[in-house]
């Protein structure tokens, strides 16, 4: 099976994100581990929920706060979701929650929202090019308001995020 632990950040930042790795794969069969402001999202394979939860918590030194089964990465949802999750800077499971929509209609500018994520993604895992890169491509590719995603308000943050390298919220009306 495989999770995403969803763990308090007692004061990680993305700079630590490879020592911490490094502690919890000594542990762990860990995909991937992502640096947030509030928590520290934890990507393992086990088939010990109860065993990865409390060597997680050992390692990070936080409570975990969810277990999402991610075994078919299969986030269901759409816009809203989309926008739950982005704002709980939980940008790897937004960025799955478009997938399905934007395989139906190919839009760019669902393309663009999930590339939006995904650079929030790579700024969570310390790679600041990467970020600035599938932000650019991101802000190139939404055009149109999606159900409440107003544009306009999205790029204009997103060149703002630019700049800063920190996250923004999305307002839906």
């Amino acid at each position: 099976m495989r999770y995403l632990l969803i763990v308090e950040n007692p004061g990680y930042t993305p700079a630590q994100r490879e020592e911490l790795l490094r502690r919890i794969r000594a542990a762990l069969p860990v995909i991937s581990l992502r640096v947030a402001s509030t928590h520290v999202e934890v990507d393992v394979k086990s088939d010990d929920l109860a065993k990865a939860k409390e060597t997680v918590e050992r390692v990070i030194g936080g409570k975990v706060l969810e277990a999402v089964d991610i075994t078919f990465e299969d986030v269901p949802g759409g816009v809203e979701t989309y926008v739950r999750l982005f704002n709980a800077e939980r940008f790897w499971e937004a960025h799955n929650a478009l997938e399905g929509l934007w395989r139906r209609t190919k839009s760019p500018t669902l393309q663009g929202l999930i590339m939006l994520a995904a650079a929030f993604v790579k700024l969570q895992e310390g790679s600041p090019e990467k970020f600035e890169r599938l932000l650019k491509e991101a802000i190139y590719l939404i055009e149109e308001d999606v159900g409440c995603i107003k544009i306009k308000e999205v790029k204009k943050l997103a060149e703002k995020a630019l700049l800063e390298k920190r996250p923004f919220k999305i307002t839906c009306p």
